[in-house]
């Protein structure tokens, strides 16, 4: 009995001695290259779903850790690393190496996946907070973007304060459906509309036409509303074979948008503050007078109401003083406040963020701004170890005055009167608060200036929500079910408004206009998705199917009255009233499913295709299939791969086909109403739809390569890629036998973009006290028709002899066409696309407390139909006016160039708009703690004080404002026309950051 027994206890020892010897309990500290604790950092026995995380002081704890198994240690910022723990071994500490690449982030691979970066097949740019917002302060977050995105043309339409931004991903995706890409935030599709606020219409432009609505005074894109000092990372997908995870509304690519969330550890609040000023860019200058060059102008003109005597009187009596009108009406310093407050926190189970921001922004005109107040809550929780929830619910109150500028018809607009006004003669407002007129343009600048009101309120709710399943939860496989949906919500309200005593009002039959607009606009989100993840001898397998329902309303109404009562605003006081309302309602659903595979990190594939049917089709019971695949082969991770030099070498490949539905109404006919003797009657369309239309497709083949130099100190990124739209929407004209004029949409062609993509990043000196990353990208793209099946016509927007676009096999339905006429053909000039685009990014950090950066970017070879020299011509006001460039005996001013004149051609208008520019600059300086630690204790974490500046440096020899001010921005084609937009502005700020 005893030696049963002693045996016993004998073989539990060993047992015992056997399993503490096969798994024990880790622990340990993880901290960066200069020895500072690095907190949240994720600590994962390879092939399970076991880990934790590191507390504030960098420190963890890993239980049940195998025998010579393999620990993987990763955090955003840093390069993940793999340790083999050793037989006995209970203490780990390892030091991470700062991830200048960003191959650790997280990029999008799925509507309910993510996956590496350097495991991506997909050139996917990535842009985080700190490139957002950690230099300067954008007003927008469509702005803060510009020069930062490879692949990317991004250009402001107008100065005007809210902005008013175009995005344009690989070229243009249609010729006449929206090429601005799909937003995401959250998870949820936003609305990122232009709601026009009537500005143009006759009622407030002084037109000459009965055109009732204008859209050439590009409104603020609803973008405007985020906060972009909520936003973590912003997610480019920038072609089909990434964006094919969103389907029918993806041709024009995808931008996703993450906001910030919180962490688990000790509660940090954030207090900044920005003050700063704006300031015109650059003014376009105006020429002086004498006898001789008024008798030179009348030559050219004649000028009803007006004599070169009258011109010669007007000059003596003006004894040589002038006015700079441009000064005058855009010289304001329009003072910049952005304040904000964070607080994120949490513990294992419950992490939140929770924020609050005011924007206030006055423009380079009086009373113009922009203002945005904004409340966010994020809030993750672990209700159990199976079922996780998270929310993000959004507020935000906006408003902006735009002023009215652009094109209208040379009635109301600013610029476009400031253009035709002699610097001798004065208008400004006189002390009887009278506004003197100037027959010559019909309307003074100053009076609609101080006058007249183009406004738009927003109130706008974002709600998203999730929560994960997870049906199945084993050390090597889990079986997880995700839903989450979320709701976008938005009113916006328009007042344009002038009295009935400003000048061009009181010479109509009803003087005094108003009119008020109420855009509604509700987009709604859900999706399900299923998704099995599992490890089998060293493939790491996921699956996934889901389903989803995307439904978009829109309810826009506006109410116009003209001859109001003295004193009201109110439309229905006016003598004339005209309503209008316009309903809108779709809806996508679609079935996803995909299949990824990770060999060990070395062979990375995956697969998916996505079913979707629109209301927006002819036919809305049809599918479109929208597949996707892409590989990446990390060579570097092979037995066989040994180089001390190439720290990653990632060939890669991938596929993908989007879709872009018609617009709405394209595919229905809608009765006219009419009124006959006194009852209502309805009328047959003269543009009817086309019943069988269905989505534009495109498709496109990328390629590329990641090279890394020196344990990915020095980085490449190489993309090519081959994009085709097929089935060209565009308005189709029919035989007038018929009994109809056209259709509105119908399939007339394909389109093709290829380009290249290169982005290389360097970080040349990593030093305690000096750190220096730099970045350089490259990018172009080629557009042309590949095929047309109607006969070539001119497409878009822009003024006849001034520049158009056309359709034409070969060519880009970019490029513009005007005078001569050769043969029957318009002569082709310069593209608006660039030829190529570059930007330069560096972040210096030195003396352990300073942060310098600066972003610089060039776009070379892009052209515009600029209107502004020859209006200024025409008014004698453009700087060269007298100068005699040419030697012909002709002033500049009534030159060639001028347009009607024998000699002139479309040439003239259309300009090189190459520009470099300075995009960023800023300086910062981050207050040791022992500076301040005993005047506030331990309250305050950190201290940052920083100056900065936006739009600095604009280097062109183009004429106008801004080489990127487009009266038709938001466009497919057209866009690029300038004529006389609300100036940009150079912001500078002085910065003030303080963590508690």
């Amino acid at each position: 009995m005893r030696k049963r027994l002693l045996g016993f206890l004998l073989l539990s020892g060993l047992t015992i001695a056997t399993a503490w010897a096969q798994t024990r309990t880790l622990s340990g500290v993880i901290k960066d290259a200069s020895g500072k604790p690095i907190p949240g950092a994720n600590v994962v026995i390879r092939g399970t779903t076991r880990g934790t995380t590191t507390d504030s002081q960098g420190r963890y704890t890993l239980s049940d850790v195998p025998a010579n198994g393999r620990i993987q240690i990763s955090n955003i910022g840093f390069l993940a690393t793999e340790k083999t723990v050793s037989s006995g071994q209970t203490m780990l500490d390892i030091s991470l190496t700062e991830d200048v690449s960003n191959l650790e982030e997280v990029v999008v691979t799925g509507l309910a996946s993510s996956i590496k970066r350097s495991n991506a097949a997909n050139a996917v740019s990535s842009v985080n907070a700190d490139k957002l917002v950690g230099t300067t302060r954008p007003a927008t977050l469509d702005n803060a973007l510009a020069g930062k995105v490879v692949g990317a043309n991004i250009v402001s339409n107008s100065g005007a304060p809210g902005g008013g931004v175009s995005v344009r991903l690989r070229g243009i995706s249609s010729i006449n459906l929206t090429t601005e890409p799909l937003y995401v935030v959250d998870g949820i599709i936003i609305n990122n509309s232009q709601f026009n606020t009537g500005s143009g219409s006759r009622a407030f432009s002084g037109a000459t036409t009965t055109s009732n609505v204008s859209s050439q005074d590009q409104s603020a894109n609803r973008l405007a509303d985020l906060n972009p000092a909520d936003v973590e990372n912003v997610e480019v997908l920038k072609g089909p074979s990434a964006s094919a995870i969103y389907g029918t509304r993806a041709n024009a690519g995808v931008i996703v948008i993450t906001t910030k969330r919180g962490k688990s550890g000790k509660t940090k609040v954030n207090f900044g503050q920005d003050v700063g000023w704006a300031q015109a860019l650059r003014f376009l200058g105006s020429s002086n007078w004498d006898n001789a060059k008024i008798d030179k102008f009348f030559e050219v003109y004649g000028i009803s109401g007006y004599t070169p005597e009258d011109y010669k009187r007007l000059l003596a009596e003006s004894n040589g003083r002038t006015w700079d009108y441009e000064k005058l009406a855009f010289g304001e310093k329009g003072m910049l406040r952005n304040t904000r407050l964070s607080i994120s926190g949490g513990n294992e189970r419950t992490k939140f963020f929770i924020s609050g921001g005011l924007t206030d922004e006055n423009g380079i005109m009086k009373r113009t701004g922009f203002n945005r107040n904004s409340l966010r809550a994020n809030i993750d929780h672990k209700l159990s170890d199976r079922i996780d929830v998270s929310m993000s619910s959004s507020y935000i109150n906006s408003s902006s005055s735009r002023g009215f500028l652009g094109n209208d018809n040379n009635g109301v607009s600013i610029g476009y009167n400031i253009a035709y006004i002699p610097n001798f003669i004065d208008i400004t407002r006189r002390a009887d608060g009278s506004y003197p007129t100037w027959e010559y343009t019909g309307q003074n600048p100053f009076e609609i200036i101080d006058r007249g009101d183009n406004l738009d309120r927003t109130n706008r709710f974002l709600q998203s929500g999730s929560a994960t399943l997870y049906l199945m939860k084993k050390e090597k496989s889990t079986l997880k079910l995700l839903a989450s949906g979320g709701v976008d919500f938005l009113l916006t309200e328009n007042e344009t408004y002038f009295p009935d005593d400003v000048e061009f009002q009181k010479q109509r039959a009803n003087p005094g206009a108003s009119r008020f607009t109420k855009n509604r606009s509700l987009y709604t989100y859900v999706q399900s998705f299923l998704t099995y993840n599992t490890s089998v001898n060293g493939l790491d397998l996921q699956s996934q199917v889901g389903a989803l329902r995307n439904v978009q309303s829109l309810d826009l109404s506006w109410i116009q009255g003209e001859g109001l009562l003295a004193g009201q605003r109110n439309p229905l006081t006016a003598a004339v009233r005209t309503p209008d309302q316009f309903f809108q309602r779709s809806q996508d659903v679609a079935v996803d499913v995909s299949q990824e595979v990770n060999w060990k990190d070395r062979i990375i594939a995956r697969a998916g295709v996505r079913f979707d049917r629109s209301s927006l089709n002819g036919d809305n019971t049809k599918w479109y299939a929208f597949p996707r695949a892409n590989v990446a082969i990390n060579l570097t991770r092979f037995d066989f791969f040994q180089s001390n030099i190439i720290s990653q070498l990632k060939p890669r490949v991938a596929f993908g086909r989007t879709g872009g539905v018609p617009a709405f109404g394209n595919y229905f006919n809608s009765l006219g109403s009419v009124v006959y003797d006194g009852r209502l009657g309805a009328v047959a369309p003269t543009s009817v739809g086309l019943t069988s239309v269905g989505p534009e497709t495109a498709q496109e083949i990328e390629g590329g390569i990641d090279i890394g130099f020196f344990n990915n100190r020095l980085s490449l990124e190489a993309t090519y890629y081959d994009k085709t739209v097929f089935n060209l929407l565009n308005p189709f004209t029919l035989s007038p036998g018929t009994g109809v004029t056209s259709y509105r949409a119908f399939p007339v062609g394909n389109l093709q973009n290829r380009g290249i993509e290169l982005a290389l990043t360097a970080n040349p000196v990593n030093k305690s006290n000096f750190n220096w990353t730099t970045t350089l990208q490259f990018w172009n793209n080629r557009s042309k028709i590949t095929k047309l099946d109607i006969p070539e016509a001119y497409v878009g927007n822009g003024f006849g002899a001034f520049g158009r676009n056309r359709l034409r096999v070969g060519a880009s339905p970019t490029a513009w066409y005007g005078t001569p006429i050769v043969n029957g053909q318009p002569t082709m000039y310069g593209d608006a696309q660039p030829k190529f685009q570059m930007s330069w990014y560096n972040s210096v950090r030195f003396l352990n407390n300073f942060d310098f950066s600066m972003l610089w970017h060039t776009s070379q070879g892009n052209y515009n139909s600029s209107l502004n020299l020859e209006l200024k011509d025409e008014g004698g006001t453009s700087p060269d006016w007298g100068k005699d460039d040419d030697g012909d005996g002709i002033p500049n001013g009534a030159d060639e160039r001028l347009f009607g004149t024998p000699n002139n051609n479309t040439s003239y208008f259309i300009q090189n708009a190459s520009a470099i520019r300075l995009r960023e600059v800023a300086l910062y300086y981050n207050i040791p703690k022992t500076a301040f630690g005993k005047l506030f204790g331990n309250t305050v974490q950190g201290i940052r004080l920083g100056v900065s500046a936006q739009n600095v440096l604009l280097f062109s020899k183009y004429f106008g404002y801004d080489t990127e001010a487009s009266n038709f921005g938001n466009s497919a084609t057209g866009f690029g026309v300038d004529l006389t937009p609300f100036p940009s502005s150079r912001r500078t700020f002085f910065h003030l950051s303080v963590d508690f």
